[in-house]
């Protein structure tokens, strides 16, 4: 029997919380696995979204976990979403997560890397029938699923990424090993996302681009990064 870990970092919202563990607990396991949920308490000390999940993640593969499911506190699961995912080939593997914006529903498939400025975007459409199939660089940390091999191969999250870019960070090393990585279609999920980041939110995003630019970037396209990172820092602070 393969072993299946959820692991969510729990901070500061117990209402999103119950109803992440409500809709986990519902969630359909495929024949041949097992499911198990881990919640890490970051209430009392902040550890940040890559040291919080790395515990998680020691824990898991402690137990003889076969797969690891990164999960967001505020991400509701459709009962189905588990059987698609683990059927997927690749060793890293997202669902679509699904998300209002402006009283519309947008669709993410992950996302792309510009490999001048440092920058992500995500691949977003009004429906998954819209999506046409593309490469993509990075899936969602808000639902991530890592089998044990990169784990074993790669290590854990990057804790220098305090919240932010530790998914892109990780899926870019997990490609460099050899490692697939991939958004499967037939999964979806719902995540509440809000309109607009607090300021500390803001201030750790930039900070992670930065950490992100430096490492990943190569150093004659770096003052370009770093001029756009400036700039856009600036503005995101600001408004």
């Amino acid at each position: 029997m393969k072993k299946l870990f959820v692991v969510i970092l729990s901070f500061h919202a117990p209402q999103a919380l119950a109803a992440c563990l409500k809709s986990i607990e519902a969630a359909e396991i495929p024949a041949g696995w097992q499911k198990e949920v881990l919640v890490i308490n970051n209430n009392l000390k902040n550890r940040g979204f890559s040291a919080g999940c790395n515990l998680g993640i020691k824990q898991a593969l402690g137990h003889g976990a076969d797969a690891v499911l990164l999960l967001n506190q505020d991400a509701v699961v459709e009962k189905d979403f588990l059987g698609p995912l683990l059927a997927n080939s690749s060793d890293i593997v997202g669902p679509v997560i699904k998300f209002k914006r402006c009283g519309k529903w947008v669709y993410d498939f992950g996302g792309k890397i510009n490999w001048w400025l440092g920058r992500t975007t995500h691949l977003e459409r009004p429906s998954v029938q819209e999506f046409k199939s593309s490469k993509i660089d990075y899936v969602s940390g808000c639902a991530m699923l890592i089998r044990r091999p990169v784990l074993e191969k790669i290590g854990l999250l990057d804790e220098a990424y305090f919240l932010y870019y530790e998914d892109v960070d990780y899926c870019l090393r997990a490609r460099k090993a050899g490692f697939k990585i991939s958004v499967e279609l037939k999964s979806v999920i719902f995540h509440e996302l809000s309109e607009r980041k607090p300021l500390a939110q803001r201030w750790e995003l930039a900070k992670s681009n930065l950490i992100f630019i430096n490492r990943w970037i190569l150093f004659w396209r770096r003052p370009i990064a770093w001029l756009y990172w400036f700039l856009i820092s600036v503005k995101i602070l600001l408004t």
